[in-house]
């Protein structure tokens, strides 16, 4: 019997490996020699399950996931890039997580993938080496398979990476330069795959999911929710009983079983709280404000999907205010102007306005426009631009609107707008606000624009958050709503935006429902209760 030379064998080998790669079936191969350790620590073949099977069939090269917790995301996306590791030569896969136990959980999956790997398949592609910074690379096939966390220094540079997962997305420190980074390595043909349970509206992974949902990404969105997981159920348990709003509503929608409404109530009270967020049932109430919001969270919700379902605003770009008989052509640029509803012949407004410095990094500047009778939102101006320009666009904003009623918020940079208005504009309804105090005026002249401090501004809050609730205001913005689910109370007390959020489309609303109310109102009479 002849022995094959030593370049005979790797002549060989290569072909196998090429045979191999042609006809490779990535479910067949990973389903035939990968294995895994199931919750009570039994090693078993990895046989995809539902959500699994989904994602494999439906994948593309820029997915967004949104997930329950332990389906098996993590699982699936690491075998296939470890099979493409193996099957393609020269390629890079790497796996981010946020902390470093979810690197070693990781890594010891994939470390199970290598041990029970058939040893045929093992002399197809050499021993690999280990490295300290939790990578496997294969000389013979010049593949590498690297496991790391968000923000290390230097992670994964110096290769070009072919296959990446981001891990828990929502929980990684500074998200943003740590994915740029990362994508930075990733040509146009490669795969990525961030996924994430919810964590809170204030943070990039919620904004890349909204820009997605939106088209404004490259990402294909994708959901997966709890009931899709055929493991979350109880089948035995008491009698259910009568079955709340809610859960009716799930059953119709979704037909869920008795057992899966008897695992849900058992994880509702284990879970409290946070059961929407790690158990999604929809991908809006998953991402409710990670501190205390200040508004109903269920009336947002219901009020973001009315949005959704209606006719999108109209943009403008300029408006022709009538000054004693003449139209001039106003340039709303580089604010956007979106309107609900035209000036109803006979109808009265209120405009309320939040003023920012008009810096390109700054805060913006905001106006809500509400029908004064019926308090639904028909317009709203947004954009950073310097305070006397905002002034010139809310006195064609005001004029368009039968010279509604604009109450600006007077501290800071409202100043100048208010002086703007009334002076250079000469704009004709301009609202005063009156202090009362214990059912007297507190000061005998009212003062021009709504005064924001320490005894308005829960005033202001509040009554935004009652007409929220109550379904008295007609919210119709989008970028209102999300505003609202992230301006939260503090630990401290403080009613604000979340740390990288804003809130100048809030306090726009929230003043001009105070001017609509107060407008409204009769001064109390002197001793009344």
């Amino acid at each position: 019997m002849t022995t094959p030379s030593p370049s005979m064998g790797r002549l060989i080998v290569a072909r196998a490996r090429e045979l191999r790669r042609q006809s490779f079936d990535p479910r067949g191969w990973i389903e035939t020699n990968l294995w895994i350790a199931t919750k009570d620590q039994r090693e078993i073949p990895l046989v995809f399950n539902a959500i699994q099977s989904d994602y494999y069939l439906n994948r593309t090269n820029r997915d967004l996931i949104l997930k329950s917790r332990q389906v098996g995301i993590t699982t699936v996306i690491s075998a296939l890039y470890f099979a493409d590791c193996l099957l393609t030569s020269d390629t890079v896969s790497v796996m981010i997580a946020h902390d470093l136990e979810s690197v070693e959980r990781i890594f010891s999956m994939v470390h199970l993938f290598l041990r029970r790997l058939p040893k045929a398949e093992r002399q197809l592609v050499g021993e690999p080496r280990y490295s300290n910074r939790k990578e496997l690379f294969w000389p013979e096939i010049n593949s590498r398979f690297f496991v790391g966390t968000s923000g290390a220094p230097g992670f994964g540079r110096g290769h070009t990476i072919h296959n990446l997962h981001c891990s828990e997305f929502a929980l990684w420190r500074d998200a943003d330069d740590s994915l740029a980074a990362a994508m930075e390595a990733v040509p146009a043909s490669g795969r990525v795959v961030i996924e994430s349970t919810a964590n809170g509206m204030g943070n990039p992974f919620h904004d890349l999911w909204r820009a997605s949902r939106e088209r404004r990404s490259r990402f294909t969105p994708v959901w997966y929710l709890w009931f899709e997981d055929p493991e979350y159920t109880e089948p035995m348990g008491e009698p259910l009983g009568d079955l709340s709003v809610e859960e009716q509503q799930l059953v119709r929608r979704y037909q869920l079983t008795e057992g899966q409404i008897r695992w849900r109530r058992q994880k509702i009270m284990d879970q409290r709280g946070n059961f929407w967020q790690e158990y999604p049932e929809d991908d809006v109430t998953c991402f409710l404000a990670s501190g205390r919001c200040c508004f109903d969270t269920a009336a947002l919700t219901r009020i973001q999907r009315e949005i959704a379902a209606a006719a999108a605003g109209r943009q403008v770009q300029a408006l022709y205010p009538d000054r004693k008989g003449e139209r001039q052509t106003v340039s709303i640029a580089p604010a956007t102007l979106t309107i609900w509803q035209a000036p109803v012949p006979g109808a009265t407004y209120v405009i309320g306005a939040d003023v920012g410095e008009g810096l390109e990094q700054g805060d913006a500047s905001a106006a809500v426009v509400l029908d004064f009778r019926s308090g639904e939102q028909v317009a709203e101006l947004h954009g950073r631009v310097p305070p006397e320009r905002f002034a010139q666009l809310l006195d064609a904003l005001g004029r368009h609107y039968h010279q509604a009623t604009i109450a600006v918020e007077r501290n800071n940079h409202g100043h100048s707008t208010l002086n703007t208005l009334q002076h250079t504009c000469r704009y004709p309804n301009l609202y005063r606000y009156v202090r009362w105090d214990r059912g007297t005026r507190s000061t005998g002249v009212p003062v021009l624009g709504w005064p924001t401090d320490q005894s308005t501004k829960p005033i202001l809050v509040d009554d935004l958050a009652a007409a929220i609730a109550g379904d008295h205001i007609g919210i119709r913005s989008a970028g209102l709503v999300d505003e609202c689910f992230t301006f939260v109370t503090t630990d401290s007390g403080a009613q604000e935006a979340q740390e990288g959020k804003h809130d100048d489309r809030v306090i726009a609303a929230g003043i001009a429902w105070q001017a609509r109310r107060r407008s409204r109102q009769r001064p109390p009479r002197k001793g009344a209760a």
